[in-house]
């Protein structure tokens, strides 16, 4: 009988660690599903802190240094009261002539924000998240707006800054 119990020792012992196994990888699961629920940092830092207006808009034929640089959209691609995504921007005509420029990048997780929609506003497709066309939150779960980015228009051209 001592060989039979000595086996059921071991029986036991390769099942509790089978099971320290699973319960280990249960929980580095349930680590990286939380994390992914956090609040991430916006993926890019404002360059222009401490400046309030960080937009510039302007009417077509406003002066400004494009600095040379390919213009990122023309200003008649913007519809008034609208906007559209150009690669990591959003661009928006709040008013005739106004244009500003957000970062597409939703402040809750990173993800790329739609362009307005009918009522003017701009969605995050990931979590629901909503903005203004001022780049003002309006329903979370982001806890801020959309961060600026400075442009420049320059005949009939948008231009970063």
């Amino acid at each position: 009988m001592t060989d039979s119990k000595t086996g059921s020792d071991l029986a036991q012992r390769v099942l509790a660690s089978r099971r320290g196994l699973m319960c280990g990888l249960a929980g580095l699961g349930a680590a990286g599903a939380l994390a992914a629920c956090g609040t991430a940092e916006s993926p890019s830092s404002d360059p222009t802190s401490g400046s309030d207006d960080a937009t510039t808009g302007g009417s077509e034929g406003s002066t400004g240094d494009a600095g040379g640089g390919t213009a990122i959209a023309a200003t008649a691609d913007v519809p008034e009261g609208g906007g559209i995504v150009v690669e990591d921007t959003v661009l928006v005509q709040p008013s005739a002539d106004e244009f500003l420029a957000f970062s597409a990048a939703c402040p809750h997780m990173g993800t790329t924000v739609n362009p307005p929609d009918a009522d003017g506003v701009i969605v995050c497709p990931n979590h629901g998240s909503q903005f203004s066309l001022e780049g003002e939150l309006e329903q979370g779960p982001a806890e801020t707006g959309l961060a600026p980015v400075e442009i420049t228009v320059e005949d009939g051209q948008i231009f970063l800054a």
